[in-house]
Parts: C-alpha cells; structure tokens; sequence
C-alpha cells in the first residue's frame, strides 16, 4: 500500500467536505446560526401576573386568555417558519447532492492522478452522506431522486474504475 497516496486522499477529502458545507452555507444563508431555531415571542413574559398586587379573577382569566392566545398564534407562526425552513432546507440539500454529482462526474471523466479522483470520490460520497443526515427532515423529493442517480453514478465509477480504484502498490 503506498501511503503517500492515502495522506493524499485523506487530505481531500478533510478539505473536500467543510468546503462543501460551507459553500452551501454561503449561498443559502437563511436558517443558519443562531436564525436556525425559532424564536418567537414569550408570551408569558409578554403577558405576566402582576406579582404585587391583588388582581380579580377576571383580570386573571384576561391575562390567561392574552397568553393561551398568544401561544396559539406562537405555534402558529412556529409551524410555519418550520415548514418555510424545511423548504429551504431542501434546495440547501439539492444545491449540496447536485454539485457532489458534479465533482463525481468530473472524477470519472476527467483524468487525473489517483489519488485525486480517490479523494474527490470520497470526499464526494461522504459529504452527500453527511448532507443527508443533516437534511433528512426536509423530505425533499427532488434531493431524493438526485440521490438516487448519485447512487447509480457511484456504482458506475465503481465498477468503471474497480482496477485501478485501490492498485496503490508501488511500480
């Protein structure tokens, strides 16, 4: 096994994958960060008990009914930015599969040293992987159908490239 080529591919692939995601981030920045969870207003902060005073019962049952209608609209607003997120989510997820796609077409038709096209296999494989773990709430049925041609090119330049894949002896 020659070593060399392994540090090469291990290289790769360890720059191969943040890039991707980070690009991903760069141009699909909604949703990331401290915008990746909702956050909507506190309703009982928004609407508290006065804590010194006596309040009657109908103030009280007021300042209840400001906060269970304030939490209805809260999860209201919630259920939409989630499904808003997950749409967006979704052309993050293609955006990442369609250029890992790429890269392993340009991989097998391209020539270049093996160990290249080894990292940019793997780099690719395993970043369409992570990518759809981290997406998999999206339910993307077009992220789905690219990852199945992404399975099938992956076969092909398996099979393409079985003699010279890992004959890393040294000549």
């Amino acid at each position: 096994m020659n070593w060399t080529k392994l540090l090469y591919v291990l290289i790769i692939v360890l720059l191969y994958v943040p890039m991707v995601f980070l690009g991903a981030n760069v141009f699909f920045p909604k949703y990331t960060g401290t915008d990746s969870f909702y956050q909507g207003p506190d309703c009982y902060n928004k609407y508290p008990y006065p804590s010194a005073e006596k309040i009657s019962d109908e103030q009280a049952q007021i300042i209840s009914d400001k906060q269970e209608q304030c939490n209805k609209q809260y999860y209201a607003d919630q259920k939409t930015w989630e499904q808003d997120k997950n749409t967006y989510e979704g052309q993050k997820y293609m955006f990442i599969i369609i250029f890992n796609l790429i890269i392993l077409l340009i991989a097998l038709f391209i020539t270049f040293q093996d160990s290249i096209v080894m990292g940019l296999f793997m780099g690719s494989i395993v970043t369409t992987f992570v990518a759809t773990l981290m997406y998999f709430q999206s339910k993307s049925k077009i992220g789905f159908v690219i990852l199945v041609v992404t399975f099938f090119v992956t076969l092909f330049f398996i099979n393409r490239k079985k003699d010279t894949f890992v004959d890393w002896k040294e000549r």
